[in-house]
C-alpha cells in the first residue's frame, strides 16, 4: 500500500491517536506544550467564536478526549446538544470517562471517519474543529460535510496550526517532524482557504505569532457548498 494512501493515512491517524487515548494525563500535559502556555485562551477563543447560546446544538469534529467540553458544556448549557465525533476509539473513551466524572448529560459521542461523517443529526448551529482538520487524511470532504450539517447562519470554526515564519522557521523541521510523527499534523493544507471555497467567505484570527489561528465561515441561506474533493 503506498506510503500517502488515505488507508495508510487513516491507519497512521489510529495508530497515533490511541497511543493519545490510553495516555490522556500525557495528553493534557503535551497540550500545553502545543498551544505554548495558551491552551485555555485559545481553546475558549474558538468555542466563543462560534457564538453559541443556550439550547444550542453544536458538532465538534475531531472531539479526541474532549479537551473543549468545558467550554462547549458552558455555552449551551443543560438543555443544548454536543456531539463529539473522532476516528480514535480510545480517544472517545478517554472523553466517555470524563463526561462521566463530570455529569455532563448534554454530549453524545460518535466514532467515524470525519470524510463521511455519518451521523443522524443535522441543522447544527455550530461546528467546531481544534487541531483536528490538519490530521484527517480527508479534510477537503470533512469541511463539505461541517457545511451540509449546518443550518443556515450557522458557523463552522476551525482552530489549528501553522509552521514559523520570520526567524524562527528556522525550527520548522524540528517541528513538521515532531508533530507529523506524535500528531499526524500535516501543515501543508491550506485550511482557511478550502473554507473559503466551501462557505464562500471565512474570517481569521492569528495566535502565538501566527503559528495558530481560528478561521469561521457562516453558512448562507441556498448556498450547497462547493465539492473541493
Amino acid at each position: 500500500m503506498p506510503q500517502n494512501s488515505p488507508n495508510k493515512k487513516l491507519e497512521n491517524v489510529k495508530t497515533v491517536y490511541t497511543f493519545w487515548g490510553r495516555c490522556p494525563l500525557l495528553y493534557r500535559a503535551q497540550d500545553q506544550i502545543t498551544f505554548l502556555g495558551r491552551a485555555k485562551i485559545i481553546r475558549s477563543r474558538a468555542i466563543k467564536m462560534i457564538g453559541l447560546k443556550k439550547g444550542n446544538k453544536v458538532l465538534e469534529v475531531a472531539c479526541g478526549s474532549g479537551r473543549n467540553f468545558p467550554y462547549l458544556v458552558e455555552a449551551i448549557g443543560r438543555n443544548g446538544l454536543i456531539l463529539g465525533f473522532d476516528y480514535s476509539q480510545e480517544m472517545l473513551d478517554s472523553a466517555e470517562k470524563w463526561c462521566e466524572r463530570n455529569d455532563w448529560e448534554t454530549i453524545k459521542l460518535v466514532h467515524g471517519d470525519a470524510a463521511f461523517l455519518n451521523i443522524n443529526e443535522t441543522n447544527f448551529d455550530g461546528v467546531v474543529s481544534v487541531l483536528g482538520m490538519s490530521a484527517i487524511p480527508g479534510w477537503k470532504d470533512a469541511l463539505q460535510r461541517c457545511h451540509d450539517v449546518l443550518r443556515p447562519g450557522g458557523k463552522l470554526v476551525v482552530c489549528d496550526a501553522r509552521l514559523f515564519s520570520g526567524l524562527l522557521k528556522i525550527l520548522n523541521p524540528l517541528v513538521k517532524a515532531i508533530y507529523s510523527t506524535l500528531a499526524a499534523w500535516d501543515p501543508s493544507k491550506n485550511i482557511p482557504e478550502t473554507m473559503n471555497e466551501v462557505f464562500g467567505n471565512v474570517k481569521l484570527e492569528k495566535f502565538n505569532g501566527g503559528t495558530f489561528f481560528i478561521a469561521v465561515s457562516v453558512k448562507k441561506s441556498g448556498k450547497s457548498g462547493k465539492n473541493t474533493g
